[in-house]
């Protein structure tokens, strides 16, 4: 007996010092998001003014075009995704599975890797261009450098996004409104005007505000393309911060991204409560199954997943042709001096370690401070207060690129620490969306007999709500893992001593036009980004609960 209540002891120590480490990491994590934003932000209370260069007419073109390039991808995004949603939520066909899971693209394949795909594909010296040279003369044509290769960039890469989202509330619809209305003598268009596209209204906005908030924040594409004619804040920003030390006229841009990107959170959060309404009110009878395509359907039907196979699928494919070929007498060759050059070079291996590292500690900071929110929103002190519930979307309104400039701000020589912390302070909420939504579906009941058999609070979060909660914790601790590997911009923005990351190797290449080598280093950290997004997948399947 005496035996037994020791070893109780123990146990109830050691959980209790567990859920202490975890309660520093949420502090630390909280720390981490308000002082680098605070310190990012303190030039506009000093007392200085605008420089010339950045005076308020600068401000308002480059906010226009921000939003214009924005507003624009998420057009092009919405123009894609839905005819996508619709096949693969209502129609069977060879390649319906494969056009499903690009939904994972844009969370485990990093913009630096895509862009790269798309300058293999559409730069001056790309596929496409290669292919027009033959109707030219040899002459080549600016696809890619320019507003609208930046838009196709942008809107191709996050089509997927709108897809996913869509497609999960169209494959749930009722039809019991559709058929009632097709018996009155409704034709299909209007039919889908009236009833279907009404209900589908708040997941559309939904997927729509979200690639708007990316395409907002896009810095890699900008950066990379380097579009004329414009810039868009990340890139302002950046370039105020860290290349002219325009400190003033750096937070006074990041007022204006952040305060835009805080009220398209708004309307998302409006659209999702919208859509909770509507499920309850229109998803009640049974959902119609998937049918064959039509014989008017499958030439439109060919004629889009072309334009998919274009300007998806092809940039993604160039990135591993371009590391296996090199370019000899006017034509490419099969190659491997791409991949013999990277594997031989040291400093290759060292980013490689350091981005495997980071991403662990990153991963591991995010899910326990996402566990901690999510457990807060838990008591009912916390529960009924609104400011717990919006702390979640803080950081989703703020770009790397500020809280990068701001922790440089705080900490002038950095560490590597830095890099964990300000990834931390950014992605947390992606496993609290994971972590909460499963915490939610856990049964009243089980959190009573909870209550009633287990001696200690600790006791009964140990053994019962962290078993429940096992699928997001292991879905968000991957998916942070994941955005951490691919994470391009932090890197470059605080410039750590003699640290490199996969992504900043890669990153280098591409600058420095080692297109293949930067291709292949791609490559590898592709396959790592989508390894650990698919072993979270898998983990969360085998850890199920019935």
């Amino acid at each position: 007996m005496t035996r037994q209540g020791g070893r109780a002891t123990a146990v109830h120590a050691l959980q209790l010092a567990g859920g202490l480490l975890a309660i520093i990491l949420f502090c630390l994590a909280t720390l981490s998001f308000v002082l680098p934003l605070a310190k990012a932000f303190s030039p506009l209370f000093g007392g200085g003014l605008p420089t010339s260069e950045y005076g308020i007419l600068r401000l308002a073109r480059i906010t226009g075009y921000t939003a214009k390039e924005a507003a624009a991808s998420t057009l092009l995004a919405l123009a894609a995704g839905l005819p996508a949603a619709f096949l693969v939520s209502r129609r069977t066909f060879p390649g319906r599975k494969v056009l499903l899971s690009f939904a994972a693209i844009p969370l485990c394949v990093p913009p630096l890797i895509v862009a790269l795909g798309y300058i293999s594909s559409f730069g001056m010296a790309g596929y496409a261009n290669r292919f027009i040279s033959l109707f030219t003369g040899g002459r080549n044509v600016n696809i890619l450098y320019s507003f609208g290769g930046l838009v196709m960039a942008q809107g191709f890469y996050n089509f997927p996004i709108v897809m996913a989202t869509v497609a999960d509330s169209w494959s749930m619809l009722d039809t019991e409104q559709a058929d009632s209305a097709r018996l009155l003598g409704a034709g299909e268009a209007r039919c889908f005007f009236t009833i279907t596209l009404v209900q589908l209204l708040p997941a559309i906005i939904s997927g729509a505000i979200t690639v708007f908030i990316y395409c907002f924040f896009s810095f890699m594409f900008v950066l990379l393309f380097g579009t004329t004619g414009g810039t868009t804040l990340e890139v302002a920003i950046y370039h105020a911060g860290r290349s002219q030390m325009d400190l003033h006229a750096a937070a006074s841009l990041a007022l204006l991204e952040s305060s835009a990107a805080f009220t398209a959170l708004f309307f998302m959060s409006k659209a999702e409560d919208a859509a909770k309404r509507l499920k309850g009110l229109s998803f009640r009878g049974k959902s119609a199954h998937p049918l064959p395509l039509g014989k008017t359907e499958i030439p439109l039907a060919t004629a889009f997943l072309l334009v998919i196979a274009v300007f998806f699928v092809m940039p993604l494919l160039s990135i591993i042709i371009s590391s296996l070929t090199a370019r000899t007498g006017g034509r490419r060759v099969f190659s491997l001096a791409a991949w013999k050059q990277i594997l031989s070079t040291k400093s290759f291996y060292r980013a490689f370690g350091n981005t495997m590292l980071t991403a662990a500690a990153t991963s591991i900071f995010c899910t326990v401070a996402a566990l901690v929110q999510a457990l807060l929103l838990t008591i009912p002190p916390f529960k009924k207060k609104a400011a717990f519930r919006t702390i979640p979307l803080l950081p989703m309104a703020v770009s790397s690129v500020l809280m990068g400039l701001g922790m440089t701000m705080l900490i002038r020589r950095g560490h590597s620490i830095q890099l964990v912390l300000a990834q931390t302070a950014l992605y947390w909420p992606f496993a609290f969306r994971q972590i909460q939504s499963c915490m939610a579906k856990i049964p009243e009941s089980v959190h009573a007999a909870a209550a009633t058999l287990s001696p200690h609070r600790t006791d009964r979060l140990f053994r019962v709500i962290l078993p429940y909660c096992k699928r997001g914790i292991l879905g968000g601790a991957g998916f942070c893992f994941a955005m951490s590997c691919s994470d391009a911009t932090l890197p470059i923005v605080l410039s750590l001593y003699k640290f490199n990351t996969l992504s900043l190797f890669t990153y280098r290449l591409a600058g420095s036009y080692r297109l293949a080598q930067a291709s292949a280093s791609g490559t590898v950290l592709g396959l790592c980004c989508t390894l650990a997004f698919l072993l979270s997948n898998r983990m969360k399947e085998n850890h199920g609960i019935s």
